[in-house]
């Protein structure tokens, strides 16, 4: 992952996530209704959605405290996206091994941008389930004019590209084998380093 190529591409698809969801999230927070508005919006989507337990969920979970969910969906995507642009925007610099001035900036942006990518996932299946789709896609000759696979039911896989991209960044910057220790050394490193210079 250290390559340039590499790098550039994940940037490109990082680049491309993080503008749709700052956009979305905009969207949500420019009108200035949506926090007030998603229990109506909610209760419209649900009456023809064939995920019965997912409904469930929603009447009983969601829809009580609908506005206070409003506000986390608006300003996680907002988060997201500017995580993710963040993300790509360092990545287009050169990486910062151990050891090297800013390698905890370049680390902690791989992190940021896994967790953020994790959320997302999160929130697009959701929106899957919300919008009646299955956990597979599956043919619906009876929707010929629908795309194949809905938005939500897309971005997770791209979104998972990037975790594993991440993952394999800060294996690369880190040198460590696990999952645990490339978020220990992410964090330590750079005080190992001050202290063997003292």
């Amino acid at each position: 992952m250290l390559n340039r190529s590499a790098r550039y591409i994940l940037a490109a698809i990082q680049a491309i996530m993080g503008w749709e969801w700052l956009m979305s999230g905009g969207n949500k927070l420019l009108s200035g209704v949506f926090p007030q508005g998603l229990a109506t919006a909610l209760n419209n989507g649900i009456k023809d959605n064939p995920n019965i337990w997912y409904i469930s969920f929603l009447q009983q979970v969601v829809l009580p405290h609908s506005a206070l969910f409003g506000y986390l969906i608006e300003w996680s995507e907002i988060t997201i996206g500017i995580i993710m642009l963040g993300g790509a925007l360092v990545l287009l610099g050169q990486p910062r091994m151990s050891g090297e001035p800013q390698h905890r900036l370049y680390t902690g942006y791989s992190v940021a941008v896994i967790i953020a990518a994790i959320v997302a996932i999160f929130q697009n299946v959701n929106f899957h389930f919300f919008m009646g789709g299955w956990v597979i896609p599956t043919f619906d000759p009876g929707k010929p004019y629908n795309e194949g696979i809905d938005l939500d039911g897309l971005l997770p896989l791209f979104f998972l590209t990037i975790i594993i991209a991440n993952f394999a960044l800060l294996k690369a910057l880190t040198g460590a084998k696990t999952v645990r220790s490339m978020l220990h050394l992410s964090r330590s490193q750079p005080q190992q380093v001050e202290s063997n210079a003292a």
